[in-house]
């Protein structure tokens, strides 16, 4: 089959593909909960004829095709939701209140189908084994399959992730750091209650918390070098119980982003330091935690010019964009890539009109990505075999 007949076949999953996909949008299901969509990925991928294991990494499946003496090459794809109301108000909207396909995963999910319906028929030296990944919204997935042995064989591996910021019909491609390192941050802020109409014979810890939210926000322009952007933002805050007491206790809830992956690693001591001194000064006590979730998603140069060498071939020099800086998203696709050699590249959405933000609820995707992602991964399935 010449390239040609290779495309206009892609072409022809286009409908197919398209329903699948509106389907598993409407019938969302949240991290570690995608039950009926690894039923709906597994039937589908066992009618093809592939080489299907369900239940790797509690929920994921995986399929294998061709060849496995010579090892494998791998495609990642994820099929989680977001706990988010949607608000498109197309006519295969989300189900399930409360649960959005807000970050693209449903297409994620097609493409990896569209690639094993063309594989299959494929006669390449090695085989090609797609795993359909659940829980990256939470970044533990990935850890899951690994530790059920889902990288064993595999020489590389694929990823793709859609991206709102470019036009349907192009790729983006960035060399080394493509995404930002995750952690968590949880701070216990401690005062000492007493009448809010005397504060100064407490110690509030509400003021406290409000000074370390803005504090550490200052820090990080005054004592980090700003060609490392960190990002921290607090999403969550409990403390207070009547509005007339000094609250005791504030906690805090928050993620670290950064792209220096040094840096991530010591901005536990520097974070519990630069706290705990702002809580001092306020004559509270600070107990700080800091948990590193996922490293950066780092580019294997081989691969990521397999991937730039496929999509110009099959888009054209003028809808391959090099990516100048890295997300300061997480994305545990990094997780394969501690284990093997890997890329990931990011697929254009946006149409004529544009395309909301990932983890929006009016987050509406060009469905025609779909066939763009499968035509660029097949070019590189069958570079890698060369």
């Amino acid at each position: 089959m010449d390239r040609d007949q290779l495309l206009k076949r892609i072409d022809s999953l286009n409908n197919e593909l398209i329903n699948i996909r509106r389907h598993i949008h409407a019938h969302p299901e949240l991290s570690g909960l995608e039950n009926q969509t690894a039923i709906l990925i597994s039937g589908f991928l066992k009618n093809i004829g592939g080489r299907v294991k369900e239940s790797v990494g509690r929920t994921g499946v995986v399929a294998d095709f061709g060849p496995e003496d010579k090892g494998l090459i791998g495609l990642r794809v994820d099929m989680d939701a977001l706990p988010i109301y949607e608000n498109t108000n197309l006519s295969f909207s989300s189900k399930i209140d409360g649960v959005m396909h807000a970050c693209g995963h449903d297409l994620h999910t097609c493409i990896g189908l569209g690639v094993a319906k063309i594989i299959k028929d494929l006669n390449l030296q090695y085989g090609t084994r797609i795993i359909f990944q659940p829980a990256e919204e939470i970044a533990s997935g990935a850890r899951w399959m690994i530790d059920d042995g889902v990288t064993n064989g595999l020489k590389q591996i694929l990823g793709v992730h859609v991206f709102p910021d470019l036009l349907v019909g192009t790729i983006g491609l960035k060399e080394g750091s493509l995404t930002a390192a995750a952690g968590e941050l949880s701070v216990e802020i401690l005062g000492k209650s007493g009448h809010g109409a005397r504060p100064h014979e407490g110690v509030d810890a509400i003021w406290a918390a409000s000074k370390v939210i803005s504090g550490i926000q200052e820090a990080i322009t005054r004592k980090l070098d700003p060609l490392d952007p960190v990002v921290i933002t607090f999403g969550k805050i409990n403390g207070g119980n009547a509005y007339n007491i000094l609250s005791d206790k504030v906690n805090l809830t928050g993620t670290i982003r950064c792209t220096n992956l040094q840096l991530f690693r010591n901005m536990g001591n520097w974070l519990n330091f630069n706290i705990s001194s702002i809580a001092s000064s306020c004559g509270a006590e600070a107990k700080v935690k800091f948990r590193e979730i996922v490293p950066p998603v780092n580019n294997d140069f081989e691969i990521n010019k397999v991937l730039r060498d496929s999509a110009i071939g099959i888009l054209g020099h003028q809808n391959v964009i090099e990516l100048q800086n890295p997300s300061l998203g997480a994305e545990d696709f990094a997780e394969f890539l501690n284990e093997v050699p890997g890329a990931m590249f990011r697929l254009g959405v946006a149409g004529k009109k544009g395309c909301a933000p990932l983890h929006s609820s009016e987050f509406d995707p060009d469905e025609k990505a779909i066939s763009v992602g499968i035509k660029v991964i097949i070019e590189s399935i069958l570079k890698l075999n060369n």
